[in-house]
């Protein structure tokens, strides 16, 4: 009798550590995911086209720097912050950096921190964009991660940063480049065709705003607008925002760009791409600007059977307010008919929207539930 209680005793055991380890070890365990998540060949179908739907962001984070990507490689989509911790600007000197963290997605859908990922803390000051992508060319993503440093007079800028994998789970932080700069926005892809994920960015404290760089074979980069890529009728204008997408379906990524536009008769415009990704001759296509909407943020572009929408993210500027409203702006292409579906102050401002599919519905909205809204296409 004394051998078979014993033996109830082990199995009740074993069996009830099983359990605390499917529960507490979720985040690495590949059960409730599956097949890991590829990656795509852009930064926007990496954040826009991977069936993103509004997140239960962690407390704290979301407004700054985001991606999603497998980073665990069990099927489910985890998430890369990189969260401001000064704020408002008082001095340089208390400007301090930035928290650079992984959240895993646990069988629950909840996003757990790990803290185990990377061991660095040189992180950058002031983030305000991520980019997705596999550039070190190991089928692993990475997360290039776009820097502007003290957000205030007189703009000293600072190096962007890039986390490379070097095996599931584990990442190098390293400087992005030698460059220092206002950088503010960016999107990545093969833009010379060698196989390497190059990244276009926007850097607001030169003259010449929009500047490739050209991904050196290890997921490090250098400035490579020796090549004159860059569209030439941008400069001096006051550019913070870009997106790259095929807009007119020849297999070649247009250009999306945007800024404040009442200084500077900055304009939103699109470039298209003439096939070699060279957009210094491009005569651009306007987007109507909208009075007092001035700050564009973000772009998205939706294809619904025959009907392509651009969808320009802004929030009020050029009245003597900066960042306080939500303003959505519809454009249809080629006919660049403008209509504004969502316009209110009332509303706080957010950094980007996304295309999803909620209640079976296609709509525009945000990837964080904080900031839920649908707006149906």
């Amino acid at each position: 009798m004394t051998k078979i209680y014993i033996n109830l005793i082990l199995f009740f055991t074993s069996f009830t550590l099983i359990l605390s380890c499917s529960k507490n070890d979720s985040s690495e365990n590949k059960s409730c995911g599956g097949t890991a998540l590829s990656l795509k060949n852009t930064s926007y179908e990496n954040f826009k086209e991977i069936d993103l739907t509004p997140q239960n962001h962690p407390n704290g984070v979301g407004r700054d720097a985001v991606a999603y990507a497998d980073f665990n490689q069990d099927g489910l989509l985890d998430m890369f912050v990189a969260t401001l911790t000064y704020w408002p600007p008082t001095t340089q000197e208390a400007a301090t950096g930035s928290n650079f963290d992984f959240y895993i997605k646990n069988c629950d859908g909840d996003f757990e921190k790990n803290n185990g990922y990377f061991s660095s803390s040189d992180t950058c000051i002031h983030p305000r964009k991520a980019l997705v992508n596999d550039y070190n060319n190991d089928n692993l993503p990475d997360v290039f991660i776009i820097c502007h440093g003290w957000d205030k007079n007189p703009y000293p800028g600072e190096k962007n940063k890039v986390l490379l994998s070097k095996s599931i789970g584990s990442y190098d932080l390293k400087d992005a480049s030698s460059d220092v700069g206002f950088f503010h926005s960016g999107s990545s892809y093969d833009y010379n065709n060698d196989g390497h994920k190059d990244v276009i960015l926007v850097n607001s404290s030169v003259n010449e705003k929009v500047r490739f760089y050209k991904n050196q074979g290890d997921g490090t980069f250098v400035n490579d607008n020796l090549s004159s890529r860059e569209p030439t009728s941008v400069s001096g204008k006051s550019i913070y925002t870009i997106e790259m997408f095929d807009i007119n379906g020849d297999s070649k990524l247009d250009m999306l760009l945007g800024g404040h536009e009442w200084s500077s008769n900055t304009n939103t415009q699109i470039y298209l791409n003439p096939g070699n990704d060279n957009f210094s001759s491009v005569n651009p296509d306007n987007i109507t600007a909208i009075t007092n909407e001035g700050v564009v943020l973000d772009f998205t572009v939706t294809k619904n059977n025959s009907t392509t929408n651009i969808w320009v993210l802004r929030t009020s500027g050029g009245d003597g307010t900066f960042y306080q409203s939500r303003t959505i702006q519809k454009v249809s292409w080629p006919s660049l008919n403008s209509t504004t579906p969502v316009l209110d102050r009332s509303l706080n401002w957010i950094p980007w929207i996304i295309p999803s599919v909620i209640d079976g519905k296609n709509v525009i909205t945000s990837d964080n539930k904080d900031n839920y809204f649908t707006l149906e296409y």
